[in-house]
């Protein structure tokens, strides 16, 4: 009350400065009053300031060594990098300088001293496309001049994995695209199409479609189990998908809904790890459809190819059935057909004829046995690749040459076999599934030619189709039979007119450029 005598009829509050009459005064009476002693209380307050200010400061110091860390730790994977390139490359003039050493005269030797041929493989390059590994597959795309090779992602943050694309040309890498939250299983590029799409199927239960133009996703199909291989068919809007599950899916890139057909192999379950699209050819005035190959973990399957069931009926009656159960009418279509739209339903423009005949597909069980790891065909023939892990019964790596054959009957529907025409042999063991490679040789006296992995070896064997003779023996720096050759890739460039094979370990990439004796 000391303010109120001092000042008076102008008293004020000293809190809010308001004015203040005596009779707003109010008396508050305490039973008890006691005095507290906050020391303790202050003391506490100041250590906690204390510590969390030392905490603040050691955080801050913890970032700065986390973020010296990552770097020195960035600067060590620079020079480890530095280190294995240069070290490949010393590898690389090493082995010029023995091939050149080891040439005869006149003709090169194969790696056996059995026949002689007119050129051999010799190494060029060794990238590192991976540090951490995870390197599968890949798929060339000679008029781009690009290479995509399959591996995790290096980021920490954006996991899965994707696609390095590698410029063929210049043997150099380019860019990681990201693509997939699990292992891809294969790539593939159209062989005639020339749009720059890829289709990778992995075991992520997606099948995407990605432009190498512009490195962007264009097309993403979920499928309801894991997709372990994917192939073009003759037509450039369609694509096969072969499923953990036994089953077959046949895509439209003009339908973004899903596919447009499943069908399954008779009696059999086991995943698709192969997948070849055979055309339609005419050989010696005998027909033969085209179709697809069809290899599982226990057999292989010719699915010919018949175009009997127009695509508008199925896919209408598919949409009656729908719009039935939803009590709408269906819509027709027939006379006028919608144009495809990517971009709205396709409910409607699914029921149009626009997409053509759906084919169906007809299994014909092959004669083959064994434990299959890899198919591999030409397009355009009817001889293919398969190859198979060793067994009791056949302890060894065999990859078999066959060809596929057709027996017409004008009172029965054509039937499909197929007649053995090599057996490539290899080593004993093969701890991982690699892919072999048949394709057509660089030169004339080659023929067909196949190359496998073999890790008995610690490199690839390369075969002559024609007489079944090895014609050389490739063994690229780092390889062994715990880190084995996994995919096999040719490459061709029109423009110098110059062979290519590539070899793919789960971290390196190594490059062969095909020699002839004049270039030497």
């Amino acid at each position: 009350m000391k303010w109120f005598k001092a000042v008076g009829k102008k008293a004020k509050c000293p809190q809010c400065n308001a004015k203040a009459n005596r009779r707003d005064v109010r008396v508050l009476y305490c039973k008890n009053l006691k005095v507290l002693d906050t020391t303790d209380r202050d003391r506490a307050l100041a250590e906690l300031e204390r510590e969390k200010r030392g905490r603040q400061k050691a955080e801050q110091e913890a970032a700065e060594f986390k973020a010296r860390c990552d770097l020195l730790h960035a600067e060590v994977l620079q020079l480890r990098d530095e280190l294995q390139t240069t070290t490949g490359h010393h590898k690389v003039q090493s082995s010029r300088l023995q091939n050149t050493s080891e040439v005869p005269n006149h003709k090169a030797s194969s790696s056996d001293g059995s026949t002689d041929f007119d050129g051999q493989y010799t190494l060029v390059n060794t990238l590192l496309i991976s540090v951490g590994g995870n390197c599968r597959v890949m798929a060339s795309c000679d008029y781009l001049n690009t290479l995509c090779v399959s591996q995790s992602s290096t980021n920490p943050i954006f996991r899965g994995f994707g696609i390095r694309k590698v410029n063929s040309s210049e043997q150099r890498l380019i860019k990681y695209v990201h693509l997939h939250t699990q292992p891809i299983r294969d790539l593939a590029f159209h062989p005639e199409a020339h749009d720059g799409i890829i289709a990778s199927a992995s075991l992520d239960k997606t099948l995407r479609l990605t432009s190498l133009l512009n490195d962007s996703i264009v097309q993403t199909y979920h499928c309801p189990v894991g997709i372990w291989s994917c192939c073009w068919a003759g037509d450039s809007n369609r694509l096969f998908a072969g499923c953990a599950n036994g089953s077959i899916m046949l895509y439209d890139i003009r339908v973004t809904t899903g596919p447009i057909d499943v069908f399954y192999v008779p009696n059999n379950d086991a995943p698709v790890l192969g997948l070849q699209y055979l055309s339609p050819t005419v050989d010696q005035n005998i027909s033969s459809s085209g179709g697809l190959l069809v290899g599982q973990l226990n057999k292989v399957t010719f699915m010919s190819e018949s175009s009997v069931n127009p695509i508008a009926i199925q896919q209408t009656t598919n949409q009656e059935r729908i719009e039935s159960a939803d009590g709408i009418a269906p819509i027709d279509n027939s006379e006028n057909p919608a144009s495809p739209d990517l971009l709205q339903d396709n409910s409607t423009s699914r029921s149009s004829n626009w997409l053509g005949n759906v084919p169906s597909y007809k299994p014909h069980n092959l004669p083959l046995e064994g434990s299959l790891v890899s198919l591999s065909a030409l397009p355009q023939g009817r001889q293919f690749l398969a190859s198979y892990r060793p067994s009791q019964r056949l302890p060894r790596v065999r990859h078999l040459l066959a060809e596929l054959q057709s027996e017409t009957s004008p009172i029965a529907e054509t039937a499909y076999s197929c007649r053995e025409i090599h057996n490539f042999w290899a080593g004993n063991r093969m701890k991982k599934l690699t892919r072999a490679k048949l394709f057509v040789g660089p030169s004339k006296e080659s023929g067909l030619i196949a190359v496998a992995g073999n890790e008995d070896v610690n490199g690839a064997l390369i075969w002559r189709c024609s007489d079944g003779t090895q014609m050389q023996v490739l063994q690229p720096p780092e390889t062994t039979a715990d880190n084995p050759i996994l995919d096999v890739c040719p490459i061709f460039f029109s423009s110098t007119q110059s062979h290519y094979l590539t070899l793919l370990t789960d971290r390196m990439l190594h490059f062969y450029m095909w020699r002839t004796q004049n270039s030497y």
